[in-house]
């Protein structure tokens, strides 16, 4: 039978994982709270930007990564668990409860767990090698497996159409989201920050146009970044799911992980190229035409990575909130 509480071991297991998550100029938009052995996982509107993520979507799929991750820190406490999406209509950023189950866990699910410290995302030069056919297929398969459709998008005009869209939407970018960007990205007081993107890894500037790498801190002068020429053709996908709702983003959310994790096993890496996603007439241009997929929900550019620094992480103290109270409408856990 599942036991009610957890240790303070596997709290800190389980809460590291999630928080290992990727997020939009690692913001970081997720707070926790313990409910016996589950976990609640909540968007944090205060980290929702909001010229770059009106709708909160890409906080939202942050959180799903959160979800995921949590489910292999979970597993590697020796403890089943379930995901709820959305279980409580009444407080929209409550978006999932992780619920501990009876029952072995998903042996796949602690090798996973060991991969996260090693996954990064990397604005670096790639290896000029292409990702393994094989290793496609696996990420592919880990995309199913969370109920979205990872497409990987490598034939002419498909590849020069999307990295099209990704240099246009670049272009199109105001000046208020690279305003917004600058006070998460190689922010002055970055020393000091455990969140943000410092200046070690934004990666190299491109010494030549690329379309498929995001420039966090494109048009600042930052000091020793230096530059390098970039992989000729990285491998790039779209990651998708059939709707467009809160529920698919957090679906999105925990197919991203599910897919980094497992290329990191094997030394792939990725950045986002998520320009286009953030227009919608080009996000339109992104999605497939798939009857079922065909809502783009992020822009992957993969290859086979190099190291690079881990972005900070808050502590877990300070993402996790006191238990629901009985007089606030909910049981005491």
């Amino acid at each position: 039978m599942v036991a009610s509480t957890l240790t303070p071991e596997q709290r800190d297991k389980i809460l590291r994982a999630a928080t290992s998550a990727p997020s939009k100029h690692n913001t970081q938009p997720w707070w926790f709270r313990w409910d016996g052995a589950d976990l609640e996982v909540h968007v944090d509107p205060g980290r929702v930007l909001p010229h770059a993520d009106p709708t909160g979507r890409e906080a939202h799929i942050a959180c799903g990564a959160a979800v995921f991750a949590a489910r292999l820190g979970y597993a590697a406490a020796g403890i089943a668990a379930e995901p709820v999406l959305l279980p409580d209509g009444a407080e929209p950023g409550f978006v999932a409860r992780i619920h501990a189950v009876d029952g072995a866990p998903d042996a796949r699910f602690e090798t996973l767990y060991w991969t996260l410290p090693s996954r990064r995302t990397n604005r670096a030069p790639f290896r000029d090698t292409p990702v393994p056919g094989m290793l496609l297929e696996q990420l592919r398969d880990a995309a199913r497996d969370e109920g979205t459709w990872l497409r990987i998008v490598d034939r002419e005009p498909a590849y020069e159409h999307l990295l099209t869209l990704i240099r246009e939407a670049t272009g199109l970018e105001e000046e208020h989201l690279r305003d917004e960007r600058a006070r998460w990205v190689a922010a002055a007081d970055e020393i000091h920050r455990r969140d943000g993107v410092p200046a070690a890894s934004l990666g190299p500037s491109a010494a030549a146009p690329t379309g498929a790498v995001r420039d966090l801190a494109a048009g600042r002068e930052i000091p020793s970044r230096g530059t390098a020429v970039f992989e000729r053709r990285p491998t790039l996908a779209v990651l998708e799911t059939p709707a467009d709702t809160a529920l698919d983003w957090l679906t999105a959310g925990q197919a991203l992980m599910r897919v980094l994790v497992t290329g990191a096993r094997y030394g792939m890496a990725a950045s986002f190229a998520n320009q286009p996603l953030e227009d919608p007439d080009l996000r339109i241009e992104t999605a497939s035409e798939a009857k079922h997929y065909g809502t783009a929900q992020m822009v992957l550019r993969m290859g086979m990575g190099v190291d690079v620094p881990a972005t900070p992480r808050r502590d877990v103290a300070d993402v996790v909130r006191p238990p629901r109270t009985a007089d606030a409408g909910h049981p005491a856990p």
